[in-house]
């Protein structure tokens, strides 16, 4: 630490390879408009060549911005190093960004703007653009179009917890930011406890915002600031590929958060009947033995059934059809919305 004023905000990136983007985060972090920052960068075990481009722009940017490492450089999971960098930065906000992903210029000040008109709020998060377009113009990853997250809130409004973890489940996570999409209070982070170091990798940053928001007063806005990079390398895509996660299917992942969860609200004394009933009700699959399993298979029927009769059944009625399936699911409480993951 130096003697120098304390920056306002502390900006962490952690990075476990990604020599491919990690310069353009950082620029897009170093091309902010408001420059009222600092940057911690921790490397969680990297092997390829986003070490030596971190510790160049430490070295380029001294007093702005600094590279830190766990010791022996090991892999402690994306938790244990977001705490790490917070911990090693000195801002009165934290705000983070993932080493595939960019900052617009003007992000961190309309982040600051709305927290000095919501001193009160813990937390402010916006809509993450799900960017598929980053391989350039005419080219899209898997063919997708960009897309903006729906936050389903009230925006520039205080929030009072825990009205938006309620909107958190009630969703099932579709109304969730990037962890890209957050400024927080450091004294709120800290007194949630900042991030969980047993969620390693998937659904960390849904422990974290579930914590913040359970107790903590929260502001949503609606300009979007943030681009998510969507890519094959990516955590999330990585477990696809091994069976650990689905972004419109039952999965593990998800079953463990909500486990957690049920643990954290008797914890800490929260005790919402409509959280209570929507944290069970999405549990059920996965305490049944053999209920996932089912109505996975059940589902691949139906589709097969779908495509044999397709050529033969006018559209609109399949549509009926499909809906009124989806109707008889929900009142056996097997189905609600696509469970999703971070």
């Amino acid at each position: 630490m130096t003697d120098d004023p304390a920056p306002l905000i502390t900006a962490v990136m952690i990075f476990r390879n990604g020599e491919d983007f990690i310069a353009e985060a950082i620029g897009s972090i170093v091309a902010q408009s408001f420059t009222d920052w600092e940057l911690v960068l921790v490397d969680d075990g990297s092997w390829d060549g986003a070490t030596a481009i971190a510790r160049g722009f430490a070295e380029r940017h001294p007093g702005r911005i600094r590279y830190i490492e766990h010791p022996g450089h090991e892999n402690r999971g994306m938790s244990a190093s977001r705490n790490a960098g917070v911990a090693a930065g000195r801002g009165r906000y934290v705000s983070f960004l993932d080493a595939d992903d960019i900052w617009l210029p003007e992000r961190l000040g309309v982040f600051v703007e709305v927290a000095r008109a919501f001193p009160e709020a813990g937390m402010i998060y916006g809509p993450t653009l799900y960017w598929y377009s980053w391989a350039g113009i005419g080219e899209t990853y898997l063919g997708q179009p960009d897309e903006p997250g729906n936050m389903q809130l009230p925006v520039r409004t205080l929030l009072e917890a825990p009205a938006v973890l309620r909107q958190f489940i009630l969703s099932e996570g579709g109304s969730l930011p990037g962890i890209c999409s957050l400024l927080v209070r450091r004294d709120a982070y800290e007194a949630v406890g900042g991030f969980e170091p047993s969620f390693r990798g998937l659904y960390e940053d849904q422990v974290f915002l579930s914590k913040m928001a359970a107790t903590q007063p929260i502001v949503v806005i609606a300009e979007v600031l943030d681009y998510y990079r969507q890519h094959a390398a990516s955590c999330c895509s990585v477990a696809v590929t091994t069976g650990e996660y689905d972004p419109g299917d039952y999965h593990p992942a998800r079953a463990h958060y909500l486990r957690w969860l049920r643990g954290y609200m008797a914890g800490i004394g929260l005790d919402d009947p409509v959280l209570k009933r929507a944290v069970a009700r999405q549990l059920l699959p996965y305490d049944v033995p053999g209920y996932v399993r089912a109505s996975k298979l059940t589902r691949r029927l139906q589709a097969g059934a779908m495509r044999r009769v397709r050529a033969r059944v006018p559209g609109i009625v399949l549509r009926h059809w499909w809906r009124w399936q989806e109707r008889r699911a929900r009142r056996r409480g097997a189905v609600g919305s696509s469970p999703q993951g971070s």
